[in-house]
């Protein structure tokens, strides 16, 4: 009898699981609303048109790169509109720190003992696409990295989500999705058109935050040049409006320094 209910079990549980990678998503019944109030209700929603001035983040990340993976926790100090502060640490000991000005880029990595002083170049080493500043912001914080205000863009209802396509960017396809109802991002495509480089992000979940709506986890795809990456964070504690330090000073030990090897490209621009 035992052995029965034990193979009534597996066998449910079995049919359960070829049933979930099976399913259908669920079809949402989106509204259709004009689209000046579509992009009303965005803003209303938005990190960027909010009062926020300060954000601090302690995040979990796990990362696969090819064949290899790693799991570490991660720091985030924001000011908004000046500065990125970023520290992945390691068994609590930090080991790769990284801050992001409006016009440069500071980096180094205790592993390796490699280091960085430059130019935005240095994220399109790592991502394969290029971007400024406030397209990184925005994609840490959920915002739409297209100004959807300007409205030259079209407009479409799929996949339960309102989509948004820039196909005018000289050299670039970009793509944004927002929830209905919620109207937060949902997901972002930024892809080089005449390459195999592409970088994406998919906010998965959201959490509330002194009344304010923010992503709580958040996955984050590279192709570059054929080299897949993919990021997943969990924000865990979220602050906002905290006076905050970035402390940055690039250890001893981190002596080598770190040479780019690509070619100015045209910039994605918010």
């Amino acid at each position: 009898m035992q052995f029965r209910l034990l193979a009534v079990c597996l066998l449910l549980f079995l049919v359960s699981c070829n049933s979930t990678q099976t399913l259908e998503p669920i079809k949402v019944d989106i509204p259709r609303i004009r689209e000046s109030k579509l992009i009303k209700k965005y803003q209303a929603n938005s990190f960027e048109d909010s009062g926020i001035k300060t954000v601090k983040i302690d995040a979990k990340m796990s990362y696969k790169i090819g064949d290899s993976s790693h799991k570490l926790g991660l720091k985030f100090r924001i000011a908004k509109g000046e500065k990125i502060w970023m520290s992945a640490d390691f068994l609590g000991i930090p080991v790769v720190k990284m801050l992001i000005e409006k016009d440069s880029v500071h980096y180094y990595n205790k592993f390796d003992k490699t280091y960085f002083e430059g130019s935005f170049e240095f994220i399109k080493e790592l991502i394969g696409v290029n971007v400024n500043y406030g397209v990184l912001e925005k994609l840490f914080m959920g915002d739409m990295i297209l100004n959807i205000a300007s409205k030259k863009y079209n407009v479409d209802i799929h996949d339960n989500a309102y989509f948004f396509y820039d196909t005018k960017n000289e050299g670039y396809y970009i793509e944004g999705a927002l929830y209905p109802f919620t109207f937060k991002t949902k997901s972002q495509v930024i892809e080089q058109v005449l390459s195999l480089n592409k970088f994406a992000a998919y906010y998965k979940t959201h959490q509330m935050v002194n009344e304010f709506l923010f992503p709580k986890v958040v996955e984050l795809q590279a192709n570059n040049k054929g080299k897949i990456t993919v990021i997943s964070m969990i924000y865990k504690d979220v602050t906002f409006d905290e006076t905050l330090s970035f402390p940055y000073r690039i250890p001893k030990d981190c002596d080598k320094e770190i040479q780019l090897k690509s070619k100015k490209e045209t910039k994605v621009d918010e």
